[in-house]
């Protein structure tokens, strides 16, 4: 059974600010979800699809709490059950007049769904990704649209070397070969732990972040989680000093597949300085987006067309490199999860 996405796992869905208006429709993991708020505060992931002619929900309209096709008039509660058919009275509650409704937690500012068995949705396996409410940061968000694999922008945030040649003048000034990267695997969780000893820093950043320093110690620090959130801590502080009294920068990278080829890419840069300058939030926001998606994103792009219909580095018979191990560890751990759910899957067709 070929199975393309690790369904027994929190995905984000979406950012809560994504529901101010009546509902959000998107494509998670191939299937089309609509979420929304009900008056009571609580969300709602249904299935859009309509039962009747299959047409989206989302071309409809909210009644209350309830999704009305805009099609025929069926209405949809928060269970998926019909509360209403206009056509037929008889045909509200009919066990066979209902779409799939999914599991969804509001936690760390975003909204993550369970695609797979509702029965094994634990809401302690959600990611920690604490620092998007903690009080210290400012953590503003954004969203990208990936035209590739999910698994591709995995290897890019686990193999951080790229940043030195894909997006000029971060690291500028600073001696790549002199980084020391450490791989660890703890359960489901790949750390690609980099240190960056003797990191320079241009004055513009000096003042930007108040280290009157301009040769610092820092760290970017990876951690995935399967199959598909990566969190970067990354922090630069004085030599002589500890990272506990240093300019901290951690941001999450939340990777949602839409389909096999394409990924939404829920993000956000957090930090611990001026948390109360908004026009810093802007240039902040406005450059983070800048870098995904003029320079990442392209760069992922071409690779999945140079792919075609693969996905698999591996199987593709890349060139490996020692930067690639965080990478494909993950891919591995992925692959071995696949693999269980879809033998899962066959034992409980075949009962």
């Amino acid at each position: 059974m070929l199975v393309k996405y690790v369904k027994n796992v929190w995905y984000a869905a979406g950012f809560p600010s994504e529901l101010e208006g009546d509902f959000l429709a998107r494509t998670i993991c191939g299937k089309p979800v609509l979420l929304y708020r009900m008056s009571s505060g609580t969300v709602v992931a249904l299935e859009d699809r309509c039962p009747h002619r299959f047409v989206p929900l989302s071309m409809g309209r909210r009644i209350g709490d309830a999704i009305q096709c805009g099609y025929h008039g069926l209405a949809f509660g928060p269970s998926g059950q019909c509360l209403e058919n206009p056509n037929h009275k008889d045909a509200a509650g009919r066990a066979d007049i209902c779409v799939a409704s999914y599991p969804v937690i509001e936690r760390y500012r975003t909204l993550w769904i369970w695609m797979g068995d509702p029965a094994l949705a634990d809401p302690e396996t959600i990611p920690d990704f604490g620092f998007l409410d903690d009080p210290a940061f400012r953590a503003p968000t954004g969203y990208s649209h990936i035209k590739g694999n999910y698994q591709l922008v995995v290897d890019n945030l686990l193999d951080l070397s790229h940043v030195h040649y894909l997006h000029p003048g971060v690291h500028e000034g600073s001696d790549f070969a002199s980084f020391r990267n450490e791989v660890k695997q703890e359960g489901d969780q790949v750390w690609s732990m980099l240190w960056r000893p003797h990191y320079h820093l241009s004055p513009a950043r000096q003042k930007e972040w108040g280290l009157d320093a301009e040769d610092v110690e820092g760290q970017g620090h990876s951690r995935w989680i399967l199959p598909s959130t990566v969190a970067i801590y990354t922090a630069f502080w004085k030599h002589g000093s500890s990272i506990e009294n240093g300019v901290k920068v951690p941001s999450a990278h939340l990777l949602t597949p839409e389909t096999e080829y394409t990924t939404h890419y829920l993000w956000a840069t957090a930090r611990n300085h001026d948390l109360d300058d908004d026009a810093y939030t802007a240039r902040q926001v406005k450059a983070v987006k800048n870098i995904f998606e003029t320079q990442d994103a392209p760069m992922i792009e071409a690779q999945q067309k140079a792919m075609g219909a693969g996905t698999d580095i591996i199987k593709a018979r890349s060139a490996i490199l020692k930067a690639d191990a965080a990478g494909i560890l993950a891919r591995r751990l992925i692959s071995r999860r696949l693999r269980a759910e879809g033998s899962a899957d066959l034992a409980t067709a075949a009962e």
